[in-house]
């Protein structure tokens, strides 16, 4: 079962513009006498509550001084016995799939961490007397540059007005079109008592806070008009264009059918579509808008966000200054373009959304491709511009998620549910079990499975392919994957004493192609390789050839200079074996024979194992780990990190 649908879809806008001022006096002179015994509940809850908090604020009739608008809806939930189903439902809502920056399930955080537990906190809120649920909606919450940086800074605030630290987590919501917040807030103060807000600060006050927050950030709110022209001539889908779908039938548009006030607006938007080829001209109220039309201009959109950070990648960089040459480099299933790299930026204002990696290829491309958020691009964190890397586009594949689904739904006659999944896999941890069900949760909206009510689902035969056919329709039907083929550049490589990308061109025969500078530099490189490794008595023939030996030998002088440089403090160093146990500190990532490796120093040496891009989340923390095949079991403090979503 889900919550219904935010309020804050629908686009009303009231005047939410506040000031502060000093409380009135005799309210005040009431609150900050003494508490008497004859006082009632209601009252001494008031009393307790005020002091230390903030002045009031009330709402002006008129958006004056130009802040920012902020809704901010506020809920106050008593932990009656079945509260507790509740609070969990609207924990798994605020974590539902699909909302994400990118489309990806919702994710909690708090005061100091980006990975906050929520059934922790729905446990720590079962003894209280009741809970809070907060709505944080700003008008331009897309353009905020990060919605936790701006969230803890509000809730800062709100433990200063309210004097008292406060318990509290929350998640972003980004499938609405409107950014927005939820916030869970305890109803305890921290010396034990009830937390019970002021009725004017929860009316006012928190909009306020809210509101002077987002002008600080992103300055005076400019006046609607300018708003309004920006709309007009933008070449992306606006609210404007919202506006217009809304009266959209059969593919026509009557601009007879807007409201008076906003047709001169719409006109002006159609004419600029018509030039742009969006819209066609009908008759002389009457326009033709294609089906796909908001496809078209969020692709468009996109495009354009997509060079811009391109653009912004080459800053700084020994491209600069070659923005001409800047092209898309679109990849089709199967195809894999290698190239130096050159840089990465969010496309956005998101810094863990999608992501613009731009490349120059051996081809003579400096191309740039969309990589669907930070966590792909993680592979090159701490990778020089120059490094050689490899972009390969295949098939999205079935949810490792979607296929648990199907196991355990075969097991019971195809019927999942929380019960099931923990009597046939016992050792999967809760949390790894409210995921299934988030997604099942989104997957029911889909129709791709039945809910049954009570956390149970019907599932079919066929609902790891019918999930996945969904997530192409979202998502697209290939997915990018990079591997860095050589972390160092083509200068540096020449003397390396490692296996190179040049070694394996030498090795493999590869023609490298002409008529790019990249190709131009990499056939010149070659040669003064060859000489560099005949000069060490490796390889043979001519042209040059390594043998199976020849690269032995150059990993094993590989391994032995990374070894000598992390041991330089007398920490022996070992790489992980197969069921060894190891534990220590993630402190770096390291490529050793164009494989990367997470170092992990123990108090008593410093072993490497296979990274994976989970890790990075976790770096300085303490793990515990252990190989098994190719893959690392990790452990951070005392859960599996399965629990965490770290199943590397």
């Amino acid at each position: 079962m889900t919550e219904p649908r935010d309020p804050d879809l629908f686009n009303w806008r009231p005047p939410l513009t506040a000031r502060r001022e000093t409380p009135p006096v005799g309210r005040t002179a009431r609150l900050v006498g003494r508490a008497t015994p004859g006082m009632p509940p209601r009252a001494r809850a008031r009393h307790f509550s005020a002091k230390g908090s903030a002045q009031r604020v009330r709402p002006v009739r008129s958006a004056t001084g130009g802040q920012r608008r902020v809704i901010v809806k506020a809920r106050v939930v008593c932990m009656t016995p079945g509260a507790k189903k509740a609070l969990m439902t609207h924990v798994r809502y605020v974590a539902r799939e699909g909302a994400g920056a990118e489309g990806e399930e919702g994710r909690y955080f708090d005061a100091r961490s980006d990975a906050a537990d929520a059934r922790a906190f729905a446990g720590r809120c079962e003894t209280d007397r009741h809970h809070f649920r907060l709505i944080v909606n700003p008008e331009d919450g897309r353009d905020l540059p990060d919605l936790k940086a701006y969230a803890r800074r509000f809730m800062a605030q709100v433990e200063s007005d309210i004097g008292t630290p406060l318990d509290w987590v929350a998640g972003a919501h980004f499938d609405t079109g409107r950014p927005h917040l939820h916030i869970l807030l305890r109803g305890k103060r921290d010396d034990g008592r009830d937390l019970v807000l002021p009725r004017e600060y929860v009316s006012h006050g928190l909009r306020g806070r809210a509101q002077e927050l987002a002008t600080e950030i992103l300055g005076p709110r400019q006046e609607q008009s300018s708003d309004m022209e920006r709309e007009i001539t933008a070449d992306r889908f606006t609210r404007l264009d919202r506006t217009l779908l809304a009266e959209v039938r059969d593919g026509q548009l009557a601009l007879g059918s807007l409201p008076p006030e906003q047709q001169s607006d719409a006109l002006r938007r159609l004419v600029h579509l018509e030039t742009r080829g969006w819209a066609t001209r009908e008759g002389p109220e009457r326009w033709s808008v294609p089906a796909d039309f908001r496809e078209r201009l969020q692709s468009h959109g996109e495009r354009e966000a997509r060079e811009r950070a391109a653009t912004k990648a080459l800053w700084g960089s020994p491209w600069s200054g070659q923005i001409d040459r800047l092209e898309p480099l679109e990849l089709a299933t199967g195809e894999a373009v290698t190239g130096a790299y050159v840089g990465v930026q969010p496309i956005g204002p998101y810094g863990s959304g999608p992501q613009a990696l731009v490349l120059e290829t051996f081809e003579g491309r400096l191309g740039h491709a969309r990589l669907p958020g930070l966590d792909a691009a993680l592979v090159l964190d701490r990778v020089p511009p120059g490094a050689i890397v490899q972009v390969h586009a295949q098939p999205r594949p079935v949810r490792g998620s979607d296929q648990t689904i199907a196991e355990v739904a075969g097991g019971s006659g195809g019927t999942y549910s929380a019960a099931v999944h923990r009597s046939l896999r016992p050792d999967d941890s809760s949390a790894f079990i409210d995921r299934h069900l988030r997604r099942l949760e989104a997957m029911s909206r889909e129709g791709v499975c039945r809910s049954l009510g009570e956390g149970r689902f019907a599932i079919g035969a066929d609902y790891p392919e019918a999930a996945a056919v969904v997530d192409r329709a979202k998502l697209g039907g290939t997915e990018l994957r990079i591997q860095v083929r050589d972390p160092r550049p083509l200068e540096a490589q020449v003397r390396a004493q490692a296996f190179t990308w040049l070694d394996r061109c030498l090795r493999d025969q590869v023609d490298i192609p002409s008529g790019g500078r990249l190709a131009g530099e990499a056939n010149i490189r070659l040669e003064e390789r060859a000489g560099v490794l005949r000069a060490w008595g490796l390889g043979s023939g001519e042209p040059l050839r390594l043998g199976k030996t020849d690269e032995t030998a150059l990993g094993s002088m590989e391994v032995k200079s990374v070894f000598e440089r992390l041991g330089a403090h007398g920490k022996p160093v070992e790489l992980a074996r197969a069921g060894q146990t190891f534990s220590g500190v993630y402190m770096e990532k390291i490529h050793v024979a164009g494989m990367p490796y997470a170092v992990v120093e123990g108090r008593h040496g410093i072993t490497l194992a296979p990274w994976r891009a989970a890790l990075e989340a976790c770096r300085g923390q303490a793990m515990t780990g252990v190989l098994q095949g190719r893959s690392v079991d990790f452990r951070f403090g005392q859960q599996l990190g399965r629990g965490q979503g770290l199943e590397l």
